[in-house]
């Protein structure tokens, strides 16, 4: 069976979180990337994929979420959602880069769940902008 396309990706609610709009500080420990919220700056953990360590914006970090989007569609490999993921959240992070100041460079980070967590009705998409390695891997404010 071939995945079929992603209809037009609509916007996921973000649910609250305690994390780094509380104003307490940072927190160490990694939450799932669904529990982020679109403006929550965070670490990528790349040791535990699908979680970030949510982090101030105004102190050192690696990436903000731009976009929590829903996958639709049927697909039958992880790398089928892998595409579908990176094609949804290609324009929101295309327009939050251009926002940015000319001659900074960014990276794009998608987090999105497995198949067999998407079977069990996990669709969120996570679609962050993050600091270039090239310009040292952190940025300490909140992207424009």
């Amino acid at each position: 069976m071939s995945p079929t396309p992603p209809r037009t990706g609509t916007t996921v609610p973000s649910p609250r979180s305690s994390g780094p709009e509380t104003g307490d500080g940072d927190s160490t420990r990694p939450v799932s990337f669904e529990s982020l919220r679109v403006g929550d700056c965070f670490d990528i953990d790349r040791d535990a994929p699908g979680t970030a360590v949510p982090r101030r914006c105004d102190t050192p970090h690696n990436a903000e979420l731009v976009a929590r989007l829903r996958l639709t569609g049927v697909y039958a490999t992880d790398s089928a959602i892998l595409d579908a993921a990176t094609l949804l959240c290609r324009e929101p992070l295309r327009r939050k880069a251009a926002r940015q100041p000319a001659g900074t460079r960014w990276t794009t980070f998608v987090q999105y769940p497995y198949r067999t967590s998407y079977l069990f009705g996990s669709d969120t998409v996570a679609c962050s902008l993050a600091a270039s390695s090239a310009t040292g891997g952190e940025i300490s404010h909140r992207l424009q």
